[in-house]
């Protein structure tokens, strides 16, 4: 397939077993977000093709990511619960619409994720803004919206501005990008009735086993990041 001339694609995703869709009920609550309306679990993996898209489960370590990518919660370690869940087929899609190099190795980072909106929670779905994550690319995949309004994913130009493009995507629905070519952002979710509702969502980012966000001395980096500028 391949991205379009502005560096996206839309995709449809292969649809979730019973048991993947249930643990989005599970997923504990991320509190490094200043408030209760995300839930997430974490986990990192070695993506190579033999054959197939295969998907390696890397020994758990933190989540973290460099201050100049996320002023908000950048700089430091966060510890999140691991994925209970195979998330291959859905990162196979991805990467065919990606078209991602066969012969190199990749390191992936993936999220489960809910955010949540109440009478009492506000929905906010990303906190730091209109932003690019340092990645090779990005996939973020929605499975489900239960009864909201507002999540609409923009993409803008590099520093951010006016979005170039938005799009509301829709339960199996995927945008896969290239991180290194535009900021991304989604508008917060409001709840339509007093019940609440929710928008459970894949985050994946992508990068060759070279520029890897995996490790011990990566973890070091983004410490060091702190004392940067």
């Amino acid at each position: 397939m391949g991205l379009n001339p502005q560096g996206f694609a839309i995709i449809d995703t292969p649809p979730l077993d019973d048991f993947t869709l249930s643990q989005f009920e599970e997923l504990p609550l991320d509190p490094y977000t200043g408030s209760t309306q995300r839930y997430r679990r974490f986990s990192q993996f070695r993506l190579v093709h033999d054959g197939e898209w295969k998907l390696e489960l890397l020994p758990h370590r933190h989540f973290a990511q460099p201050r100049q990518y996320n002023d908000l919660v950048g700089g430091q370690l966060r510890t999140l619960e691991p994925l209970t869940v195979d998330p291959t087929a859905l990162i196979a899609a991805g990467a065919e619409a990606l078209e991602l190099d066969k012969d190199t190795v990749w390191q992936l980072n993936i999220h489960q994720c809910r955010v949540v909106s109440t009478p009492d929670v506000e929905g906010v779905a990303a906190p730091e803004g209109p932003h690019r994550d340092g990645h090779d690319y990005g996939m973020v995949a929605v499975t489900r919206r239960h009864n909201i309004s507002g999540g609409e994913t923009q993409l803008m130009p590099l520093g951010g501005g006016e979005p170039f493009f938005r799009t509301t995507l829709e339960d199996g629905q995927a945008i896969v990008f290239d991180d290194k070519l535009m900021f991304h952002h989604v508008t917060d979710i409001q709840h339509l009735t007093d019940e609440g509702g929710h928008r459970d969502v894949w985050l994946v980012a992508i990068n060759t086993w070279e520029h890897r966000r995996y490790g011990e001395e990566y973890e070091a980096e983004v410490l060091a990041s702190n004392s940067e500028g």
